[in-house]
C-alpha cells in the first residue's frame, strides 16, 4: 500500500487548520433572520401612458416589449339585477365570451385563439364586468377582430345561456351543501338587511333570466363610455390607439349609467344558528366594514393582520389554533367595498363540542384589539409584511395595469398602490388603536355559527336570542 510522506500529512493538517478556523470565524459571525439588517424597500413605478379612443373609451398602457404577449383587459360597470333575477349578471357576462357571436360561433372562436395560444375570456357580478385578452404581437389583428365581435356581436345563442343557468344552479344546491359556503353565504344577508348586496342568487331567479334579459344587460351596460381598458405589454401608444380605433369602431357608447342603491351604514347585533348535520361548528361574527375611498383603509389593513389576517402571527390564529388547537383554520377579514360598505368578519371552522369556545376566544380577540390595541412590535412587523406584500403589485405590467383600471372605475386615486405604501411606513401604534376604537365593534357582532347545536360545549343561547334560519325547502330536500 503507498504511503504518503510526513510532509504530505503535515500540509494536509495545516490545510485542514485553517479550514476549520476559518469555518468558526465565519459561524461565530452568523446571525438569527431577527438580527439581520436590510435596506428599505424601494421600487419604480413604471412609466404607465393615458389612452383616449375615439368611441369614448379610455384607459392605461404599460409598454413592455421584453416578450412579444399583449394582454389587455376592459372592465365595466355592472348593475344589481332586480330581486327575482339575481344572477343575472354571472350569465350574461359568461355569456359574452361563450355565446358566440353573429360572425363567428363559439367553437369557431375556440379553435381560432386556441391554435394560436391565444385566450379571451368573460364575467360580471353585481357590480362590476370583465373582458380580458391575451395573445403574442403577431396574432394582434385576430384576437382584436374576435374581441370587438364579442363586444359589437354577441349572439347569446339560448342553448349556451341555458346551460350558463343549469351550471349555476347546480353550483347553488353544492354551495348549500357545504356549511362553509352556506354560512358566508347567509352571514352576508345579515350584514346587509335586505340591501341588494346581501342578494345571492336562488334556483328561483336563476330560472327566471331569459334571453331578452342578458341581451339587455349587455346592451345597456357593455359600452366603451362604461368602461375602461388596460393594456400590458408588447405595443406602444400609438399602436395601441390606431389598432384599437380601428378594430372597436362599431362599438358605440350609448346604454344607461348603473346605478347603485344607497347604503347606510349600520350595525346588526344578533344571534343566528343554522342546523347542519356535520361533526364541525362553522362560526362567523363581524360587522359592516368601511369604504374603500375611506383614508383610514390602510392602517385598517394594519390592524387586521395583526387581528386575524396575518396568518400565523395573527392574534385570533394563535389564540384559537395555537395555544388551544381548536381549529386549523381561524381568522379575519377586513373588507373595504367601493360602493357602500364593505364587512369585517372573524371565522373559524372547530369541533362542534368547542363552537362556543371558539367563538368566545375571537370575541375577547376582536375586544382586546379595541381596548388595549397591539404592542409597537406587532405594529412594525404587520407594516414589513404588508409593505413585502407591497412590492409583489409591481411585479408584471399586466397585474400593475389591472389595479389602474380597477381604481380609474371605482373612483379612486390612481396612485392608490403608493399612497397606501406610504401609509403603512407612516403608521403608528397609536393610529392602528385609534383605528380599532372607531371601526370595531365587539359590542354590536352578528354572530352565526352553522352545525349541530345539540353537541356545541353549551348553549349558542348564552349570548342571547337565538334566530334560527331555515335554509331552503328544495335544498333540504335533497
Amino acid at each position: 500500500m503507498k504511503r504518503h510522506s510526513p510532509c504530505l500529512r503535515w500540509a494536509a493538517f495545516a490545510v485542514l487548520v485553517v479550514v476549520t478556523i476559518a469555518f468558526a470565524a465565519g459561524v461565530g459571525e452568523s446571525r438569527l433572520p431577527k438580527q439581520l439588517k436590510f435596506k428599505p424597500i424601494e421600487f419604480k413605478t413604471p412609466r404607465v401612458d393615458s389612452l383616449e379612443f375615439a368611441n369614448g373609451l379610455h384607459g392605461y398602457l404599460i409598454e413592455d416589449h421584453e416578450i412579444p404577449v399583449i394582454n389587455i383587459t376592459i372592465l365595466f360597470r355592472s348593475a344589481y339585477p332586480p330581486a327575482d333575477k339575481v344572477g343575472l349578471p354571472s350569465v350574461a357576462g359568461w355569456a359574452i365570451r361563450n355565446g358566440g357571436t353573429k360572425n363567428y360561433p363559439k367553437s369557431t372562436i375556440d379553435d381560432e385563439l386556441e391554435f394560436v395560444g391565444a385566450s379571451i375570456e368573460s364575467n360580471a357580478d353585481n357590480r362590476t364586468g370583465r373582458i380580458s385578452a391575451s395573445f403574442m404581437t403577431k396574432d394582434t389583428d385576430l384576437v382584436l377582430t374576435i374581441l370587438a365581435d364579442l363586444l359589437v356581436n354577441p349572439a347569446f345563442d339560448p342553448d349556451k345561456i341555458e346551460l350558463r343557468k343549469k351550471t349555476l344552479i347546480e353550483g347553488i344546491r353544492r354551495k348549500a351543501d357545504d356549511p362553509n359556503s352556506l354560512g358566508r353565504r347567509e352571514f352576508a344577508k345579515l350584514i346587509y338587511q335586505g340591501h341588494p348586496a346581501g342578494r345571492e342568487p336562488t334556483e328561483e331567479t336563476i330560472s327566471n333570466i331569459s334571453r331578452d334579459d342578458v341581451v339587455a344587460f349587455h346592451y345597456n351596460y357593455v359600452r366603451p363610455n362604461n368602461a375602461v381598458i388596460g393594456i400590458a405589454g408588447d405595443i406602444t401608444k400609438d399602436e395601441a390607439i390606431a389598432r384599437l380605433n380601428q378594430a372597436f369602431a362599431d362599438w358605440q357608447p350609448g346604454g344607461v349609467q348603473p346605478v347603485f342603491p344607497l347604503m347606510n351604514y349600520q350595525l346588526n347585533p344578533s344571534i343566528n344558528y343554522i342546523y347542519k348535520d356535520v361533526s364541525q361548528a362553522y362560526v362567523f361574527a363581524g360587522h359592516m366594514a368601511m369604504n374603500s375611498s375611506n383614508p383610514d383603509r390602510p392602517i385598517a389593513t394594519v390592524m387586521n393582520y395583526i387581528l386575524g389576517g396575518g396568518s400565523f402571527t395573527s392574534w385570533i390564529t394563535q389564540r384559537v389554533r395555537s395555544d388551544e388547537g381548536l381549529a386549523y383554520h381561524a381568522a379575519s377579514r377586513y373588507s373595504p367595498a367601493p360602493w357602500g360598505y364593505g364587512t369585517f368578519v372573524a371565522t373559524c371552522q372547530t369541533r362542534t363540542d368547542a363552537a362556543m369556545r371558539a367563538l368566545e376566544l375571537m370575541i375577547k380577540q376582536i375586544e382586546r384589539m379595541k381596548t388595549e390595541g397591539p404592542t409597537a412590535k406587532e405594529v412594525e412587523d404587520a407594516k414589513q409584511a404588508l409593505l413585502n406584500r407591497q412590492v409583489f403589485e409591481y411585479e408584471s405590467p399586466g397585474r400593475l395595469v389591472s389595479r389602474l383600471i380597477w381604481y380609474d372605475l371605482v373612483g379612486l386615486p390612481l396612485d392608490t398602490l403608493e399612497r397606501d405604501f406610504e401609509a403603512y411606513q407612516r403608521t403608528t401604534v397609536e393610529d392602528v388603536k385609534r383605528v380599532a376604537r372607531k371601526y370595531l365593534h365587539p359590542e354590536s357582532l352578528t354572530i352565526l355559527v352553522v352545525g349541530d347545536q345539540s353537541r356545541f360545549d353549551r348553549p349558542l343561547s348564552d349570548l342571547g336570542e337565538v334566530n334560527v334560519i331555515e335554509v331552503e325547502k328544495e335544498v333540504e330536500a335533497r
